[in-house]
């Protein structure tokens, strides 16, 4: 198969006779055909082409410009492929074997192209070779073939383009209304994707480019032809070639999801999915999304995209629950409260946004203010606190923001503003606009924002032992009976299994593990008192049924966490509510701010993560002053009688158990223990029960709300306070606690 390689030349022999003699040193002979269309070069170039054996020469009477010069070199070309290549370039060694790999590595290639010294669209790479001797030795050592090095693009820069002929005779020939050049290519590779090709940039393959060398003589020509030419593709495509196409890395690297899961993703404002197929090279399997008015634009994003809409009435969340990130990055659409909570309503609970802000305080944007016709859209544009603020009253946390500059401004503009306020905010007039990377709060906006007065009548409080809390702000032991109703039966959940580690709701699992329901059951009735009116992190919270129970038993909003993404999703689906919020993550490190809860809940956790006290850290780290832990954890000694500690155990999913002086000396690192309950005791003679007050009181209650659960089963999985229970010992341990040293409200 040969490749037709087609050089267009108006001027600069010198060069195009060294990017020929490049050719010829690095390029198999007969593996090439080389067409030379000549513009009428005043400078001798076409008697220098008539010359060389093995050029075909086609000589114009006019400068045609590049787009026609290179239509006529590929109708006269036979080759199988069509390479099209400046003749300001030098090629390197293997260069064409490398592009012909990754050309015909998949049918759906339609073209390819290298990494240079000069060139925009991120085709260019940092150089250090001050001579062609320099630049030849540093592509010998770059120029390895590697498939992991290939990119795929939304767009190639012409000055080195191999394609597929089959390709160029369905895409067509390159637009001639672009007259002497440039966007010429903008406008083929964006066909050729909307056809359902792909291009891809070899990053195993370096040629040099000494970029506009046609252009050298008259810069003033170079700007009429980026001008002319950038409003004739907006008026056959609708949109800029540079705004449409642009990649917004600033943005993506952002979001920053860790693991090897599939995300969902939202671009806001993607254009024709530049940034997409960015995140698509970076982290292949994400499902990736659009939301593009510009129906033309579209409809390329749709060949990236798994679906991309062109109204926001439209956008659905794949799974129901919520994207997993969104980047919005339109900067025309305004950050009003009522966008950002719409923007909000597509994110799952700690799902991450990345957006681009305009900045108000802009040195050029106080200057425009100034003018006597402004048409800065003032609703467009945000200080950095109002960001932060708009971001925050909209349900978002862990607000972080960095200013984009630019390397020119005007530096008299900024410091006549520094000297009206202050040095410290000369960042702030020299960005054009903001960063921001903003967390979607787990509680809800209207529970975190209403006083007390405003949200309505008390949740109706639950029944619960007389033995919980002793003291601070949950009910006293001697309160009383109290006479409201528990919460309401969870959700049952039948398509979810049933593995013994993760409970879930359904009645096959009551009849055949009451002991395993039970147990469960009552340490979500044993919080409920310490969750009254408070914001409550149920960590690890399984298919979400605990964390439901919650907000029905009285607590203000209850945000559930976990780290398998298929719990999460049935939690979403069967208990979300208003003040009820789920998201993935790891108890090791959680998605909130510090101090952002009254109450953490952790039943059954902590033994399953590889280290229990950094467990317990991050736990404390997101309490507010004087907030609970309410901690549960088998006893090693009743499960595993004879295992030291770091020892394997029975369960393996468990990686490690406490004995329970090793679980109070763990908590009492960082907390004070309010109290200490058991389940399950387990005496000489096997499982015991006592007929005490306080687990008729608590077994008794939970026979009203589910009364196909036997008594004589109930009162064996009653939590009951280790101080009371003597020659027993507890197959589980629950503590109550706050952080050592603060004292509750």
């Amino acid at each position: 198969m040969t490749t037709s390689i087609v050089l267009v030349t108006h001027g600069q022999l010198a060069l195009t006779r060294r990017c020929v003699e490049s050719i010829r040193k690095h390029t198999p002979e007969g593996a090439y055909e080389l067409i030379v269309v000549d513009n009428a070069s005043p400078d001798g170039t076409a008697e220098w082409a008539r010359g060389q054996a093995d050029i075909v020469l086609l000589e114009q009477k006019g400068n045609v410009g590049f787009p026609r010069g290179c239509n006529l070199g590929a109708a006269a070309a036979r080759g199988d492929r069509l390479l099209f290549l400046n003749n300001d370039t030098v090629v390197t060694p293997r260069w064409l074997d490398n592009l012909l790999q990754a050309l015909e590595h998949d049918d759906r290639v339609g073209a390819v192209g290298p990494l240079t010294n000069f060139a925009a669209y991120g085709q260019a790479i940092p150089v250090n070779y001050r001579s062609m001797a320099e630049m030849e030795r540093f592509a010998d050592r770059h120029n390895v073939s590697s498939p992991e090095r290939w990119e795929r693009r939304l767009k190639l820069i012409g000055f080195c383009m191999l394609l597929k002929r089959s390709v160029w005779e369905r895409v067509g020939p390159f637009e001639e209304r672009f007259g002497i050049g440039n966007y010429e290519d903008d406008d083929w590779s964006l066909r050729a994707v909307a056809a359902g090709y792909r291009l891809y940039l070899c990053r195993d393959t370096f040629i040099h480019h000494e970029g506009h060398g046609t252009f050298r003589s008259d810069r003033n020509a170079l700007a009429a032809a980026l001008h002319d030419n950038a409003a004739a593709f907006a008026d056959k495509w609708g949109f800029h070639p540079h705004i449409a196409t642009n990649v917004r890395d600033d943005l993506t690297r952002l979001l920053d999801i860790r693991g090897d899961a599939s995300r969902t993703v939202l671009e806001i404002g993607c254009g024709c999915g530049g940034a997409l197929l960015d995140l698509d090279n970076k982290r292949q399997g994400w499902r990736l999304f659009g939301l593009e008015t510009n129906e033309r634009a579209a409809k390329i994003a749709a060949a990236v995209a798994e679906r991309v809409w062109t109204s926001a009435a439209d956008v659905t969340p794949p799974d129901g629950i919520g994207f997993d990130a969104i980047v919005w990055s339109d900067p025309q659409t305004p950050v009003t409260p009522e966008t950002l909570g719409y923007v909000a309503g597509w994110l799952r609970p700690g799902g991450i946004l990345a957006a681009s802000v305009p900045n108000r305080l802009y040195a050029e944007y106080v200057k425009a203010y100034l003018e006597p016709v402004n048409k800065l859209r003032p609703d467009v544009l945000l200080s950095k606190k109002e960001t932060e603020e708009r971001f925050r009253q909209n349900g978002f946390e862990s607000v972080e923001i960095a200013p984009a500059a630019l390397d020119r401004f005007d530096e008299a503009a900024v410091e006549k503003l520094v000297a009206l306020t202050s040095k410290d905010r000369k960042e702030e007039f020299v960005a054009i606009y903001f960063l921001v990377r903003a967390i979607r709060s787990l509680r809800t906006t209207a529970a975190r924002q209403n006083a007390p007065e405003e949200r309505g009548p008390a949740p109706a409080e639950a029944a619960v032992p007389d033995s919980a809390p002793p003291a601070g702000d949950g009910p006293r032991p001697d309160a009383g009976r109290r006479t409201a109703e528990l919460p309401k039966a969870p959700k049952s959940q039948h398509d979810a299994a049933f593995t013994g580690e993760r409970l879930v709701i359904h009645d096959s699992v009551i009849r055949s593990h009451p002991d395993v329901y039970l147990e469960h059951l009552y340490r979500y009735l044993l919080a409920l008192p310490y969750v009254q009116g408070k914001i409550v992190l149920d960590a690890a919270c399984g298919t979400g049924y605990g964390t439901a129970m919650m907000k029905d038993g009285g607590a203000l909003d209850v945000a559930g966490v976990d780290l398998d993404p298929g719990s999460i999703e049935r939690a979403s689906r069967d208990y979300v509510s208003p003040g009820v919020g789920f998201a993935v993550a790891d108890v090791l490190s959680l998605p909130f701010e510090a101090g952002a809860f009254d109450v953490v809940v952790s039943f059954e956790t902590i033994e399953h993560v590889p280290d229990g006290a950094a467990w317990l850290a991050e736990a404390a780290r997101v309490l507010k002053p004087g907030g609970r832990l309410l901690v549960s954890t088998p006893n090693r000694e009743v499960t595993n009688p004879g295992r030291r500690f770091g020892e394997p155990v029975g369960n393996p999913y468990h990686s490690f158990e406490y004995a329970l002086g090793e679980f109070v000396g763990e908590l009492t690192n960082l907390y004070d223990i309010e109290e200490l309950y058991g389940q399950t005791f387990v005496g000489p003679s096997g499982p015991v029960a006592p007929d005490w007050r306080e687990i008729g009181a608590v077994w008794s209650e939970a026979a009203v709300l589910y009364p196909q659960l036997p008594a004589e089963v109930a009162k064996y999985h009653v939590p009951v306070s280790v101080g009371r229970m003597k020659n027993a010992r507890p197959a589980y341990m629950i503590a109550v606690c706050r952080r050592k040293g603060e004292s509750g409200a």
